[in-house]
């Protein structure tokens, strides 16, 4: 005899469509245990909106608003600036969720003034309140937080039914805050790895037109490839202090920096103080294009000393690159095995990141078998994996239907 489950009504109410984030609503739409329906408090990405990380207008070449039910809330979802605190004070979400009758509700962090108007009314329906962040340990200060911050966030928790825990540093993260185990569910940090993996595959042909717009025409030249923001905290200068290095020592490479931000002037002043090294800056690259950017590469390179996670990293892999990582980068333990499917640095650690990158360029069938590591890898950490844990989450077997 067939199960009859009572499908679940579930809310997500985030600041605004995240390209990362769009595909797993996607997936849980297709879902016929779940019903459903996205809050968003801004427009921005969809929307030209100045983003001062890349130093640019950005917004977003891929459709971010098919395959699921969604809604802006607020008369002013199309000007705020929907990372500040008090622009999200938006009392709508707090009667759309008062009224929508939702089994769950799912907060992206403490951050915002909306989310908390959208936990204070799902518990007033007596929905379970999940949230989810990539908040990473490694990242915490050493100094103490205020009272008024300590208070204000583990109250947060406290209200939280769930913590969908996207990698081990993150789960640190709660507890460190003093969340039970009990609250905490494995809901791996993921992208559309089958996205990156179909639109990176290039015909020979077209990797090499390529390849050749970035001046290198060499097809045995291995290309490693930076793509993020251009700011300090993401260390882009250590790969162009790394390449100008293995560059004097006459060793074969070409470098990508695609980005832009607040070091743009000072990393390209840096390259041309190192005529010998090949180097091409793309300059912003836009969702749609960034696929082609990695399969045109041969290593990923991402010597960040402050990531929460980085799902660029996951990105490069579905793409199959071996990749290069900072060591407290949030995805770390889960994502790159050193020696497998590539290296893990440490903090400004320019002699450990060149003599990564000297062997990579010395040793072609390791990059072949680190991209097929990175590939299976990435293969196991997808949306179905997020979905599962969302799932459970909300009291459903984990096992997709």
């Amino acid at each position: 005899m067939t199960e009859i489950r009572k499908q679940r009504r579930v809310a997500i109410v985030i600041s605004h469509p995240i390209q990362y984030f769009v595909p797993l609503y996607r997936h849980l739409a297709t879902d016929p245990d779940i019903d459903l329906q996205v809050y968003y408090f801004s427009d921005q990405s969809i929307r030209a909106a100045f983003d001062p990380g890349f130093g640019t207008s950005v917004r977003w070449n891929i459709d971010l608003l098919s395959g699921y039910k969604s809604e802006f809330v607020g008369k002013n979802f199309g000007t705020i600036e929907p990372s500040r605190y008090k622009a999200t004070f938006v009392p709508e979400i707090f009667w759309k969720i008062l009224r929508g009758r939702f089994d769950a509700v799912i907060v992206n962090g403490y951050a915002l003034a909306g989310n908390v108007l959208a936990v204070a009314a799902a518990k007033l329906t007596g929905a379970r309140v999940l949230t989810r962040s990539d908040s990473n340990v490694e990242l915490m200060h050493a100094k103490r937080d205020s009272l008024a911050k300590r208070i204000y966030v583990k109250t947060f928790f406290a209200a939280c039914d769930r913590m969908l825990v996207s990698g081990q540093r993150n789960g640190a993260f709660y507890k460190k805050w003093g969340v039970p185990d009990r609250k905490l569910v494995d809901t791996p940090f993921t992208v559309d790895n089958e996205r990156f993996r179909d639109d990176s595959h290039l015909t020979p042909e077209a990797r090499r037109a390529l390849r050749s717009t970035w001046g290198c025409t060499d097809d045995a030249c291995p290309v490693f490839v930076y793509a993020s923001k251009f700011m300090e905290r993401k260390q882009p200068h250590l790969t162009i202090m790394a390449a100008a290095r293995l560059a004097g020592e006459g060793r074969k490479l070409h470098l990508v920096m695609a980005g832009s931000g607040e070091m743009d002037a000072e990393l390209r002043q840096l390259a041309a103080a190192h005529p010998e090294l090949a180097v091409h800056f793309t300059g912003f690259v836009n969702q749609a294009e960034m696929p082609a950017l990695l399969g045109g590469s041969d290593v990923f390179l991402f010597p960040s000393t402050g990531e929460p996670w980085g799902l660029i990293v996951n990105e490069a892999m579905a793409a199959g690159l071996p990749v290069v990582v900072g060591e407290k980068c949030g995805c770390a333990p889960e994502l790159v095995e050193p020696g497998v499917n590539g290296y893990l640095v440490g903090d400004g650690d320019l002699d450990g990141l060149t003599d990564v990158m000297r062997e990579l360029i010395a040793k072609p069938d390791l990059r072949r078998s680190m991209a097929q590591a990175s590939r299976d890898r990435i293969a196991r950490w997808g949306l179905r994996e997020t979905h599962e844990g969302i799932r459970e989450a909300i009291g459903l077997p984990r096992a997709l239907p």
